[in-house]
């Protein structure tokens, strides 16, 4: 019980983000990528990885802030595609969609949501979520932190010129 009690902001964190996630995916449908709000991140072993520059969010809870970003796996290997293909509501499935939470020393992530998107853009499946805070020991998710977070300064650059 001492553990829950020690880490109920970070629990309180997660459920205001499946909140957010469920309200965010609920009012964006899925889309393909677009090269005005897009960021080639690198290449993985199935495909090409893109981050969304528009739903770079950050969140702060009990004083920690978290980076919020969703980021894009188009699959490009025929052998994976043709296996993932196989269920009925999967024919047609071109790429997967994650929605990333990061800590705000950049050290661990979570993936609160995920799903599987067709050429329409629309959610095939659901992949679920994995809120078990991992640490950063991938190149792809190292980038996407990174990435997003350059985006937001930028994004943070752009309105303080704006506003002056």
């Amino acid at each position: 019980m001492d553990i829950i009690k020690d880490n109920i902001g970070i629990i309180g964190v997660f459920f205001v983000v499946i909140i957010g996630v469920g309200i965010f995916f609920l009012s964006k449908p899925a889309k393909p990528v677009e090269a005005q709000s897009n960021k080639m991140i690198g290449e993985t072993n199935i495909g090409t990885v893109y981050i969304d520059t528009d739903t770079i969010e950050t969140v702060k809870k009990d004083g920690h802030f978290y980076l919020i970003v969703s980021a894009e796996e188009h699959y490009k290997e025929s052998d994976f595609l043709t296996e993932l293909r196989k269920g009925e509501d999967l024919k047609d499935t071109i790429s997967s969609l994650t929605l990333y939470m990061f800590t705000n020393d950049g050290r661990y992530y979570c993936m609160s949501q995920r799903y599987l998107i067709d050429s329409q853009g629309k959610v095939c499946g659901d992949l679920g979520s994995s809120m078990q805070l991992q640490m950063i020991d991938d190149e792809i998710i190292f980038k996407i932190y990174t990435n997003a977070l350059k985006s937001l300064e930028d994004k943070n650059r752009f309105r303080k010129m704006m506003e002056k």
